[in-house]
Order: structure tokens, then sequence, then C-alpha cells
């Protein structure tokens, strides 16, 4: 009797076992369950608030392209820099954001940069000692750039000749074009060592490449935007670079009624003085980078958009020879056809009550700037940088 109670005890015991251990098991199963439904949850919800996001950030830039185009209008149809009142798109058009959105805009005037398709062999040269180069690393520099750009270009190296790219383990030919990305200076030889250093980082050098140099094509640089590369470049002096810093940020004294930007290149003449050498230089903005940063509660987006103000902007071309400018001049009209502002249209075939077919009117949206890059992120890392006293040919 004894044992029979023992028994019926023991299986008891075991069953509440079991049953604790699968009430545990079931618990740690729904704690799971909860905390991955979360993450997708908060997933979800960045997702839809970036998508959201996205919406009014294009509404944002529309604001602003439609502010400049009003300005310029306005100002005989040139652009100078944003103080010329398309600085805050928003106050200028009485509008605003969404509510609850708040939207900040940047402008970058990259025309205030060096043209990269219009330097020729010994304006890179010039330019690649100013941003640090000595005289022989800046030719080395310069000959496997030029070797890989130009066809009329005799390589002075035998390391940037384009046969050691055919003998390379994915044998290819030199482009015989300006560059088109950054990216493709990892491919250059010669080049390439001054640029990246052995961990693909960005060198000094490189990122004064960057910050003073632009892939795309324009005729001149903007004065009111001008890099400190090109000032080095065309041998301006400490007092007149000095000078045009101090007029441009309002430390200089200035004409009363004058304002802190240059409309032409008589009133650089005459503050700087008329020696200065102001060969490639004109005061309109021609390619603008507009960064707009959106936020709305937790989420954050940024738009980063290339304008081409001035149609005849664009990437180069290939040609089979060029000079110093005559990568212009041989894709000149092409690059304007295909610099031309897009206008979506639409059209409408009517048809009569005598059967003949009818084109309707074509409506067109005259867009007043084409958009050559565009793209959308939260905040990129920094480019990553070399040490300052790495050697760049390393």
């Amino acid at each position: 009797m004894t044992s029979n109670r023992q028994s019926k005890a023991c299986h008891r015991g075991s069953v509440i076992v079991v049953v604790l251990i699968t009430l545990m098991l079931a618990s740690l199963m729904l704690v799971k369950f909860m905390e991955t439904s979360e993450v997708e949850l908060v997933l979800a919800t960045r997702s839809a608030d970036r998508d959201r996001l996205k919406d009014d950030a294009y509404a944002a830039l529309e604001t602003a392209l439609s502010v400049m185009a009003e300005v310029s209008e306005i100002d005989d149809g040139k652009l100078h820099v944003p103080e010329q009142g398309w600085i805050d798109p928003y106050s200028y058009a009485g509008e605003g954001p969404r509510a609850g959105v708040d939207v900040a805009f940047t402008f970058q005037d990259e025309s205030g940069r060096i043209s990269l398709p219009r330097l020729n062999f010994d304006d890179m040269l010039l330019l690649a000692q100013a941003l640090g180069l000595d005289d022989h690393d800046a030719r080395k520099f310069s000959d496997g750039l030029y070797t890989w750009m130009k066809s009329s270009h005799v390589p002075q190296d035998i390391e940037a000749e384009a046969s050691r790219y055919e003998r390379s383990a994915l044998p290819h030919k030199p482009p015989l074009r300006s560059l088109r990305s950054w990216d493709e200076l990892r491919a250059v030889a010669l080049a390439k060592d001054y640029v990246y250093d052995e961990n693909g980082a960005l060198t000094p050098f490189g990122v004064a490449l960057h910050e003073n140099v632009s892939l795309y094509r324009f005729t001149n640089s903007n004065i009111n935007a001008i890099t400190p590369g090109w000032l080095a470049m065309h041998k301006w002096d400490e007092f007149q670079t000095s000078t045009l810093t101090n007029y441009k940020s309002g430390k200089g004294s200035r004409p009363a009624g004058a304002p802190p930007w240059f409309r032409d290149n008589e009133d650089v003449s005459k503050l700087i003085g008329p020696k200065v050498d102001l060969t490639g230089l004109d005061s309109e903005t021609k390619l603008l980078r507009i960064i707009i940063s959106l936020k709305e509660g937790a989420a954050t987006l940024r738009l980063n958009a290339l304008v081409a103000v001035d149609p005849k902007v664009a990437l180069p071309n290939s040609t089979p020879a060029e000079g110093p400018s005559s990568d212009t001049e041989a894709v000149g009209d092409a690059a304007a056809s295909a610099a031309k502002p897009a206008t979506p249209s639409s059209s409408t075939t009517v048809a009569t009550s005598s059967g003949a077919s009818v084109a309707a009117t074509e409506e067109k949206l005259k867009y007043p700037y084409k958009i050559l890059e565009l793209s959308f992120d939260s905040a990129p890392p920094p480019l990553p940088v070399a040490p300052a006293d790495s050697d760049p040919s390393s």
C-alpha cells in the first residue's frame, strides 16, 4: 500500500516537472518572439519613416530649384552665391515643410573647383605641386593620369605606358578620356599610388585633389566659390588671397551697397588689382551640390543632389585626340544636347468623326535645371584618410 502511494507521488512529481519545463520553454520562446518582433517592427517603422521623408526631400528640392530659377530670372539670368537670395528656399517661397519635419539646406558650389577635363598637362603639374607633391612626384602622378586620359600624351615613365594595362591580370586599355568617377583612379598606374595608400585610404594629397578638382566639364571657375588649389595653381600671393577671403567674409572694405560677392571679373580687378591672373575665371554658379537634411522624430534622411545650373556642364566623352580644350570642342554639341533640362511630355491621339487621327496638344514640363546625381543616405561615414606623415608614393 505504501509502495503504491509512493509510486503515485513520484508520478505526480514527474508530471509537475514536465509541465514546469514546458512552461519555461514556452516563456523563453515567447520572449524571443517578442524581441524579434520588436526589431522587425522598428525596422519596418524606420523604413516607412524614410519613405515618407523621401517625399518631403523631393518637395524641398523642388522648392530650392524653383527659388533658384526665380532669383536667376530676376538677376539677369545669373546665379552667383546662395546669399544672393536662395540660401533659405522655404523662407523665400513663404512656405515650409510638413508639420513635424525639420529641413536644413546646404549648398556647395562645385564650379568653384578646377574642371579636370579642361586641364592640360602643365596645369596639372602646377596643381599637383600646389596640393603638396614635389616636382618629381607631381610629374609621375600627372604622367600616369594623362596616359590614362589623353591619347596625345606621350608617357615619360615606363610604368605609365599603355601597354602595361594590356599585360595586367585582366587585360584592358586606357579609356583615353577624363575620369568619370573618383574610384576610377584606383585603376590608373602611378597616379593611384599618390591618391590612395596601401590600405585603400585617401592620402592627404588625395583628399586635397577631391576638394579642389571637379570631374565635370565647365568653362570657367566661379570666383565666388574658388578653391585654394585654383589660387595656388595660378600663383596668387598671400596678399591677393587674403584680400579676396576678407572681402567675401565681410572683413574687408566694400563700397556702399556692394554685395559680399562678385558679379563679374571687373569687380575682382578693382579689388585685387589689374595685374592679377583671372584666366579661367568668372562669377557664375554652373555646378551646384544641394544637400537637404531632414529629421522627423528619430528618423533622419539626407538627399544629395548635383545640379547642372549651366546646361553645358557634363561628364566628358571619349575623343580620338585631346589637347588642352579639344575635349570640349569635339563633344561640345553632344554634351550640350545631353545636358538639356528634362522635359517630360505627354501626348494623346484623338480619333475624329471622319476616322482620321490627330495628335492632341503636347504638354511639356519646363524643368529649370538638369540633375546629374541624386542619392539618399542617413549620415555617411567620412572618407578614410591616411596619416599626414605617410609617404604618398609608397
